[in-house]
């Protein structure tokens, strides 16, 4: 109320008085490549390049589909996406993000930082990182090469120690008569 009558009373703008969200986030690696179902991590680093403390922020992670071909469930990703931070004029800190790959093809995971609580206003712009691209290869777990010798070779051996037990039969009993 007092910016909002201190904005009136100068003839400035409100938005113009208001200390505007002024951290920088970056998150790294810059790339990761996995198979489905690898697991990985990404950090990023908020940093307040203001001169007042933050408030209360809230630092949330995305994941999006590049082709645009697949649809992506973000909790699926990763089960704590959100986390809260405030910090002084110039402090920064490091938040890890553990990710598990759970569609295949190539993906963009990025963090959005906004203003949260009594901070929050609901009109502050708000600060995105540059994207980690995430390749996710598609797993295969046995394929047609790796299968031809199975399927030859454990009948065969079964066979044998069918013989090798009928053989020992056989012999313990003697001749038929």
């Amino acid at each position: 109320m007092i910016m909002l009558l201190a904005g009136v009373l100068s003839g400035l703008p409100v938005a113009a008085l208001a200390d505007p969200l002024n951290v920088q986030v970056v998150a790294q690696p810059p790339t990761v490549s996995t198979v489905l179902g690898g697991r990985f991590m990404i950090t990023t680093e908020v940093k307040n390049a203001g001169s007042a403390p933050t408030g209360q922020i809230l630092a949330h992670l995305n994941v999006a589909s590049i082709a645009g071909d697949v649809y992506v469930d973000p909790e699926d990703w990763s089960q704590n996406r959100s986390q809260q931070l405030s910090l002084k004029p110039g402090e920064s800190r490091k938040l890890t993000w553990e990710i598990q790959a759970v569609n295949s093809g190539r993906f963009a995971t990025y963090v959005v930082v906004v203003p949260f609580g009594d901070s929050a206003t609901g009109n502050e712009p708000v600060k995105v990182s540059q994207m980690v691209t995430v390749d996710v290869a598609q797993r295969s777990t046995l394929s047609a090469g790796g299968a031809l010798p199975v399927v030859i070779v454990v009948p065969v051996l079964i066979g044998l120690a069918a013989a090798a037990a009928l053989f020992r039969v056989r012999r313990r009993r003697g001749p038929a008569t």
